[in-house]
């Protein structure tokens, strides 16, 4: 038995386009539009019809290509089956599209294509922050340029931010499986504040995780602020309708933080500037009512000095009287003491014993013999003079 040549990917994959454009050279298809993706050159979308859908490249070379369709649209679109060379997907390569019925549908509306899920735009106009943002939660591959860039205005203009990073698989069949991880991480986290979801461009099939019923319903569990930065501007999928805020990049995600700071900044800087003048207004207010107390008290305060310059006056006047009266003192206090110099000269000779006279001096007795029975005497000592009455001799 001969073993037939094994094929590679590549050439599997040639061999089915070639049977294709053979079996199918050219084909009309009706359905409705679904899951658009625009990029610079192309644009991707899905043809639905119930239980099935098929995927559809329009090249903007075509001639067709000005033609605006949305979602919700019923088209029908000519071209070719081809297959998509890096995933293995049939789709039809669009040469011309036709609208037949124009649907064009709100975000919210966009939702409603998924039977029962339960997910819900939100309104991205009334979201505001009150608070200044401290604590930023970020799903995003930790070796993207995404993350990098979203680092890089952090360490210029959020040094207190604080940043806790989910690494996530942003794309192939495990990417879902990763955010749902991802999500069970952040509802055990209290302190976030909000949440960015972000990855750089791609193709269609790199973001179609992005614009799965699952994407929908798994971050409707996610309660905080949602910013989604996937792809480019161009770039369309529905986890951004389903996000608080919907930004064309990485950088442009996290200047949402800056400019939360900056409006906080300005606050700050108005709350400072009327502090100030508050305080200039009650300075200007209580100088007047000092003013006004400092009139008021101009007439008693005259009153009061003119008043201690009389003290000041008596006061000199009764220092000179004093002294006066106290040199006056002085002199009849020497005069004394020589008056009492002299006296103390004279009767130098009684100064050690009693003197004794008759009472009427005109006797100075010196000898006991010399009194009489009756005879009333004074004796004078140096401290004084009493009288005494002989009563026996």
């Amino acid at each position: 038995m001969i073993e037939k040549k094994a094929l590679t990917i590549t050439e599997l994959i040639k061999v089915l386009k070639n049977c294709l454009n053979l079996q199918f050279p050219g084909i009309s298809v009706i359905g409705v539009i679904s899951d658009v993706y625009r990029a610079e050159g192309y644009t991707v979308f899905s043809l639905n019809e119930v239980g099935s859908k098929i995927k559809c490249v329009q090249m903007s070379t075509n001639a067709n290509s000005n033609i605006a369709v949305d979602l919700g649209d019923k088209v029908r679109a000519n071209g070719t089956i081809s297959v998509f060379g890096k995933s293995g997907e049939i789709h039809i390569l669009v040469s011309r599209l036709e609208v037949l019925a124009s649907n064009c549908i709100e975000p919210e509306d966009r939702l409603k294509q998924f039977p029962n899920s339960g997910a819900e735009v939100k309104n991205i106009k009334a979201v505001d922050f009150d608070l200044l943002i401290k604590s930023v939660g970020i799903i995003t591959s930790v070796d993207g340029a995404a993350l990098s860039d979203i680092l890089a205005v952090v360490g210029d203009e959020l040094p207190y931010l604080d940043i806790k990073i989910f690494p996530a698989v942003m794309q192939g069949k495990n990417a879902f499986e990763s955010f749902r991880n991802c999500v069970d991480q952040i509802l055990c986290h209290k302190d976030i504040d909000i949440l960015i979801i972000t990855r750089g461009g791609g193709s269609y099939e790199d973001l179609s995780v992005f614009n799965s019923e699952n994407i929908a319903n798994l971050f409707r569990l996610v309660k905080i602020p949602i910013i989604s930065a996937i792809g480019h501007a161009k770039d369309d999928v529905l986890l951004n309708h389903v996000a608080d805020f919907n930004v064309a990049t990485p950088t442009s995600a996290i200047q949402k933080i800056v400019a939360n700071k900056n409006k906080f900044k300005s606050r700050i800087r108005e709350l400072e500037s009327n502090l100030s003048n508050s305080i200039e207004r009650l300075l200007i207010k209580k100088t007047n009512e000092m003013k006004n107390v400092l009139a008021l008290l101009h007439t008693p305060s005259r009153t009061t000095e003119k008043h201690i310059r009389s003290l000041k006056a008596l006061e000199k006047r009764a220092s000179e009287v004093f002294h006066g009266v106290l040199l006056a003192r002085k002199q009849q206090l020497l005069q004394f003491e020589t008056i009492v110099e002299k006296l103390r000269k004279s009767n130098k000779k009684y100064s050690r014993n009693p003197v004794i006279f008759t009472k009427d001096r005109k006797k100075v007795i010196k000898s006991v013999y010399e009194l009489r029975r009756e005879d009333v005497l004074a004796i004078k000592f140096k401290d004084g003079q009493v009288k005494v009455k002989v009563l026996n001799n």
